[in-house]
C-alpha cells in the first residue's frame, strides 16, 4: 500500500484529487480543529509557512466538499486540537466520512509544540490516553503520526504500549537527526514490537530501492515531498512490484 502523506497548506482534496491515481490512501490535512490550533496556525502562517486557516464554524461543510473532490482512493485526515471536548463534534463529524482519522502527534512548530500537543504528546501518555479514549468512541481506524529519534526509542515504545489498545497504526516519519537518510534501524524495533499495528513507513522516501527497503519493515510506506518536486515517476512504477 503506498499513502500519500499530509502535508499542511497542501494537501486539501483538489491537491490530493491530482495524485489519486497513484495511491491506495490519500490523506487531507494536517487540519486545526479547536480554537487554539487556529490561533497557532495563523502564527504560523505569518512567519511564511504554508497552513489551513479553516473557520471553525465552516469546517464541517468544507471537509464535506474535499472528500467529494476524490473519487477512488481511500481518505485518511490528519487533524491537531488541544481541547477535544471543543472539537468532539467535528471529529463525529469526520468519522462519518473518512476511512481513517490520523491524530498528529509530529508536528514540531513551536506555536503547536507550546501548546504541548504535536510531537509534545510522544511525551505526555495520559493527555495521548485521554485524546485515544475518547476516539475510540468514533468507531473508525485511529492512525498516530508520529517522528522518530525526538524522544528515546525505548521511552516512545513504553508510551505507545501505555495507550496500545486505543489505536490501529502508526504513520511512522523515520527522522533521522543530521543524517541524509531515513532510520530504517529504529522503524524495524517498532514493527517488531508492534506486529499487531498497521505500520506505516515515511521520510526521504523518493525511489524504488528506498521503498523496497522500508517496506521490509512497515505494512504500508507513505511519500510527501517527493510529490511536490514531481518526482513521481517511481510511484507508478512501485505499483507493479508490491
Amino acid at each position: 500500500m503506498i499513502i500519500l502523506a499530509p502535508m499542511a497548506g497542501y494537501t486539501d482534496g483538489t491537491f490530493c484529487k491530482k495524485y489519486e491515481d497513484l495511491f491506495d490512501v490519500v490523506t487531507l490535512g494536517g487540519y486545526n480543529i479547536d480554537k487554539k490550533t487556529y490561533l497557532a496556525a495563523e502564527k504560523i502562517e505569518k512567519r511564511g509557512r504554508k497552513e489551513f486557516l479553516i473557520k471553525l464554524d465552516e469546517f464541517n461543510e468544507y471537509i464535506e466538499k474535499q472528500i467529494n473532490i476524490l473519487e477512488k482512493a481511500k481518505v485518511s485526515i490528519n487533524v491537531r486540537f488541544v481541547d477535544i471536548d471543543e472539537c468532539y463534534s467535528k471529529l463525529e463529524y469526520i468519522s462519518g466520512l473518512v476511512d481513517y482519522i490520523e491524530l498528529n502527534c509530529h508536528c514540531r512548530q513551536r506555536e503547536i509544540t507550546e501548546l504541548g500537543i504535536g510531537q509534545e504528546l510522544l511525551k505526555n501518555r495520559e493527555l495521548l490516553y485521554t485524546f485515544l479514549n475518547k476516539m475510540d468512541k468514533l468507531d473508525k481506524p485511529i492512525l498516530l503520526k508520529i517522528r522518530l529519534n525526538y524522544i528515546t526509542l525505548n521511552e516512545l515504545i513504553n508510551n505507545l504500549n501505555y495507550c496500545r489498545e486505543l489505536f490501529y497504526g502508526l504513520h511512522v516519519d523515520c527522522y533521522y537527526p543530521k543524517k541524509p537518510y531515513p532510520d530504517i534501524k529504529s522503524l524495524k524495533v517498532l514493527y517488531e514490537e508492534f506486529k499487531d499495528k498497521f505500520i506505516i513507513g515515511n521520510n526521504s522516501i523518493t525511489s524504488i530501492k528506498i521503498a523496497k527497503e522500508m517496506l521490509k519493515h512497515s505494512n504500508a510506506i507513505s511519500v510527501a515531498r517527493a510529490v511536490l518536486k514531481n518526482n513521481i515517476n517511481w510511484i507508478k512504477d512501485i505499483h507493479k512490484l508490491i
